[in-house]
């Protein structure tokens, strides 16, 4: 066997990928330690308060966002400047935080409320803007500055809400600390790329007016996946209305606490994903369904495997976790806890099936199994959160969870391995070579035979890591 060569390019991924995990390693952290400050600054009430902002933002913000940054990193033949994108991003921003606004003085808010909720949309802006100039860093394949804007980020935001709370300013004082923190890194990451001088030249490239024709075409080409985006938002925040409606924000605190415990599995579900999605895209393009298959049953086994494996975790140990990290009151929500880690288990083999789906661009379905899924669970909750609280909640998200999973499952059945099966594709290696997989093989014998791209499969690879949505705080689309 041939030994592989370390290219520069090589090591270049190598690096990106360290650096991505360094950055989302510290802004799951940075997370974490900001539910565990408000939690120690005022209880659960707290915690609930702060995260019911975050839930009333993050759809609106979500969708406002577009996923331009995995349109702008993909963006290899310069379609757009980035001055378009980041004047689309600037007027969508400004139009959420309006309707969010709106949102709140239809709802009621009280001056409480808006206390919070004000910083939370100052630290949403922020945020948005910083991600169209981490796009830029991405697009130049330079990701070590996205990482550290990400430290920086969860550094300043937990320094400041500490800061808050041993000056008194309740969770109104965290939401400003963590609106600076988001702050901070928008500086940072501006200076960086005005310091820099080949992205100084990209930027100082854009001059004249701006052509909103072509940023109104551009938000044209957007709008579906930021409905995609929408949809994975109000996944995990749907729970969250209707507890905050019917249980309180004490509830919602204990809630939001044990979720929180349960994000591990998204990082699992991108690691564990993006290693698997280059092998998946060349077995589709190459036509080797019998390993593709193979591969994508081994990929649902490992989910359900660990997602038992954090059952049975927090059985055993859940009550004593959530007394320790957070406080002894939010030990009530440990039956919760092993509720919503059979949902994360669900979700990973979700998640995961998800990458074969897009590995053989098997696309379009996808924003159809999210709308289920999130029917699903807004029926769910209706049901079961009015009578059964936090509780009903994660029953309710399990349900959601095992839909998405079950979906995706039936729509690889159908839309992958049946047409392939019918056409000889899914011989075994000993039974000889497998026929390449093609349009005609998978779509039908309407259209006409053309080879699988397989460089573009592997630029949609992607999609399934860009619809991912942080279950609680900023927006990391």
């Amino acid at each position: 066997m041939k030994r592989m060569k370390w290219t520069p390019s090589a090591w270049r991924m190598g690096s990106n990928v360290s650096s991505n995990l360094m950055g989302n390693v510290a802004y799951a952290f940075g997370q974490w330690l900001q539910l565990t400050i408000l939690a120690h600054m005022g209880g659960p009430a707290a915690v609930g308060t702060y995260v019911a902002a975050l839930a009333l933002t993050a759809p609106v913000i979500v969708f406002a966002n577009l996923c331009l940054r995995f349109m702008q990193a993909s963006d290899a033949r310069g379609a757009y400047t980035f001055r378009e994108y980041l004047s689309l991003r600037g007027a969508t921003t400004v139009e959420a935080v309006l309707v969010i606004l709106i949102i709140a003085r239809a709802t009621g808010a009280g001056r409480g409320a808006w206390l919070i909720l004000l910083p939370v949309c100052a630290m949403r802006a922020a945020d948005a803007l910083s991600d169209i100039y981490y796009g830029l860093w991405q697009q130049c394949e330079r990701m070590s500055v996205i990482a550290w804007g990400l430290v920086l980020n969860s550094a300043c935001s937990v320094a400041l809400m500490i800061v808050a709370s041993i000056l008194g300013g309740g969770v109104p004082g965290a939401a400003v600390g963590a609106a600076l923190g988001s702050c901070a890194a928008l500086l940072f990451v501006r200076l960086r790329t005005a310091s820099d001088r080949a992205l100084r030249g990209a930027i100082a490239t854009d001059s004249g007016p701006v052509a909103w024709r072509r940023v109104f075409q551009l938000s044209r080409e957007a709008a579906p996946l930021g409905f995609t985006l929408l949809l994975s938002s109000l996944q995990q925040n749907v729970p969250r209305f209707f507890v905050q409606c019917y249980a309180g924000a004490a509830a919602l605190g204990v809630f939001a606490a044990a979720s929180q415990l349960t994000t591990t599995a998204e990082i699992v579900s991108g690691a564990i994903g993006g290693g698997a999605t280059p092998r998946l895209g060349l077995l589709s393009a190459g036509g080797d369904g019998w390993s593709f298959r193979k591969l994508t049953r081994k990929l649902a086994v490992a989910g359900v495997l660990l997602g038992a494996a954090g059952v049975v975790l927090s059985a055993l140990a859940g009550r004593w976790f959530l007394a320790l990290l957070y406080r002894p009151e939010f030990a009530s929500g440990a039956h919760t806890l092993v509720i919503l880690s059979a949902a994360a288990g669900m979700g990973l083999v979700a998640s995961l099936l998800g990458y074969s789906l897009t590995s053989a661009r098997v696309i379009t379905i996808q924003p159809l199994l999210l709308t289920v899924t999130v029917t699903v669970l807004v029926v769910c909750c209706a049901a079961v959160v009015p009578r059964r609280g936090g509780e009903g909640a994660a029953w309710a998200l399990l349900a959601a969870t095992s839909v998405h999973a079950l979906g995706s499952w039936f729509a690889l059945r159908h839309f992958v391995w049946k047409p392939a099966e019918s056409s000889g594709l899914y011989e075994t290696p000993e039974a000889g070579t497998a026929r390449p997989l093609t349009d005609r093989t998978v779509r039908g014998p309407r259209r006409k035979r053309q080879p699988c791209d397989a460089e573009g499969l592997l630029r949609h690879a992607p999609l399934v890591e860009a619809i991912r949505v942080e279950p609680t705080g900023k927006s990391s689309v």
